[in-house]
Parts: C-alpha cells; structure tokens; sequence
C-alpha cells in the first residue's frame, strides 16, 4: 500500500511515519507493507495524487486547510481513502457544515495513538477493497479521471482518439485504439467493435453484425467479429442488473 502524509506541522508528519512504519511491520503478512511518502505542502501532493491508496491529511497554517483540500482531490477523481487528522481544527465537525461528504473521508485526533492509528487503517483497507478503480485520460491540456461507465463511446481520429462521455464532454486523447483498449479491456462493459471504434455496452440501444446504435442515436460501425463480444457483454450487463 502506497501511503501519501500531507501534513504542515514536522514534527506530526514524523511522528506519524513513524507509526506507519510500525504498522507496516506488524501488517507486511497480513495487508503487505506501507510504503510512505511525505509532503508538508498540498501544492506539492496535488500534481500527483493518483499513484495513492491512502491519505493522512492535516494541513492548519494556511489555504487550503486539510478538509478543503480532501474535497479538492476527490473532485479531481482520487477514490483512495483519504483520513483527515484533526488537531488546530476539527475536520469531523466542519465535515458538517457539508450536506454530503465522500464516502472515503475517515476521521482520526491527534496526537494519534497506536490503537486508533490501527482501527482507521482496518478502515481503510476495507474502503481500498471496495475502491472503484478509475482510468486516466490525458489530452494535449488536461488529465482526467473516470470511471468505466462515464465512457459512451470513442472512435481513432489520426494519432488522436476522441473519447466521448456521458456528459457530453468530448475528450481528445492522444493515443491509438489498440493502446487505449488495452488499457481499458478488463471493463466487462467495454466492447471494441474495430481497429478504429469502441463503445459501452450501458448506452447500445441494438445492434448487428454491421452497426451499433446508441440510445442516444448515434451510429457506430462495428464487425461480425464483435456481434459475439456485443452478446456476451450484454447479457453480463442484465445479469448484474436483475
């Protein structure tokens, strides 16, 4: 388990990698080993946060503080467990003032003792478990992060591919068809019609050997090699929804 602590007070973030590295001593044959990485800015953690199973957050003497930045990394598309260390602030309770907060924010007081430190890591493990893993897409400006089912469909446009999403939002990649699906082949809702074309299963309203049609209208070609996988990830589609 890879472990970012994202923490502004030194002397906190060395007290917990130290018990962190206790942890992962007793847990190596059980959940694996930790593998910890420090940061005492957020600005520093956030160009990269994906490579993360889990976050130990508390950041008190400037913007953002921690739970503004927790929030910030789940709307970029980090669905690790995220613990939010409360000391000069209260993160459970300003989590109130919230109407909804993500399901994969956990909640700990400092000065953290052994055994709550080992009761939120139980926590943790079960939420990594159930993690809806995410796929990134990076275009020639941004990265995005997104789950199976936000993908409709994409076609091959030269070295690019354009990635369209449930929201409408067309997403430029630059990636060939064979690379991208390979990326994204273990998604049972994912079918690759041709060298050029893909789409999701969720949005095919019917299709041939020749053709798929969207319940939005749209036309895509695909192959009588496909007709079979278009089955098959069909009727997996209606087994998991009945």
């Amino acid at each position: 388990m890879h472990i970012a602590v994202c923490d502004d007070n030194i002397a906190d973030r060395k007290q917990l990698e130290r018990l962190l590295g206790r942890e992962s001593d007793k847990r190596k044959h059980d959940t694996g080993v930790f593998f910890t990485d420090s940061y005492g800015q957020s600005s520093v953690l956030a160009r990269n946060p994906m490579p993360y199973d889990l976050f130990f957050i508390d950041l008190t003497e400037g913007a953002p503080d921690g739970l503004t930045f927790a929030l910030s990394l789940c709307k970029a598309g980090v669905s690790a467990p995220i613990v939010l260390c409360s000391s000069k602030i209260d993160y459970s309770i300003r989590a109130l003032e919230y109407e909804t907060i993500p399901a994969n924010l956990l909640f700990i007081s400092k000065p953290i003792m052994t055994a709550e430190l080992s009761h939120v890591l139980d926590e943790a493990v079960i939420l990594q478990k159930h993690r809806t893993p995410t796929i990134e897409l990076r275009s020639d400006m941004e990265t995005y992060y997104i789950q199976e089912d936000d993908i409709v469909y994409a076609i091959s446009h030269g070295k690019y591919l354009e990635v369209c999403l449930k929201d409408g939002t067309k997403i430029p990649v630059i990636s060939y068809m064979d690379n991208f699906y390979d990326q994204i082949s273990m998604y049972t809702h994912i079918v690759l019609l041709t060298s050029r074309c893909l789409c999701n299963i969720v949005y095919v309203d019917k299709f041939t050997p020749f053709k798929v049609i969207l319940k939005d209208g749209t036309k895509l070609k695909s192959s009588p090699f496909s007709y079979k996988y278009l089955n098959w990830s069909q009727k997996m589609y209606l087994a998991e929804n009945t």
